[in-house]
């Protein structure tokens, strides 16, 4: 092989390589919901929750409602997961998780993220209980207003 075409060769195999890893991104949402998921719990999720939520989500009052503690809990819904996307641009992102309750049941939690003094904070949350497995997301989806 003569040097053009190794060169030639070196190009097209450069070239290859950049197109197959282009169409994956890096998970950037679900290793900040992994450490949420691990850190918090009923005893500390109130003083974790400005780490993980937008103060819009959070609200003026959530250190004193007694029903904010579950509701920041939300992850305790899904007992087990099957599948997650995401979809992020610069000022805002979804994440959805496909997975199970407790008694097997296939759940959807889809999250929305903004973008807040260079750190991704939950602004959104919808769970939803679905009928089939089949029904499961196949792609990242933000909460609807």
């Amino acid at each position: 092989m003569n040097m053009a075409h190794r060169l030639l060769f070196l190009i097209v195999a450069l070239l290859m390589v950049a197109c197959a890893s282009a169409g994956r991104d890096p998970a950037v949402l679900y290793p900040i919901y992994s450490q949420y998921k691990a850190e918090s719990n009923k005893e500390n999720i109130i003083e974790l929750a400005e780490q993980y939520f937008t103060p819009s989500l959070l609200g003026k009052n959530y250190r004193t409602n007694p029903a904010a503690r579950q509701q920041l809990l939300f992850k305790d819904y899904m007992a087990s997961e099957d599948s997650h996307f995401e979809a992020v641009d610069s000022q805002a992102a979804c994440l959805t998780i496909n997975g199970y309750d407790a008694d097997k049941a296939p759940l959807i939690i889809s999250l929305k993220y903004l973008a807040v003094d260079q750190r991704w904070l939950i602004d959104k949350i919808h769970v939803a209980f679905i009928e089939d497995r089949a029904d499961f997301s196949k792609s990242a989806r933000c909460p609807a207003r």
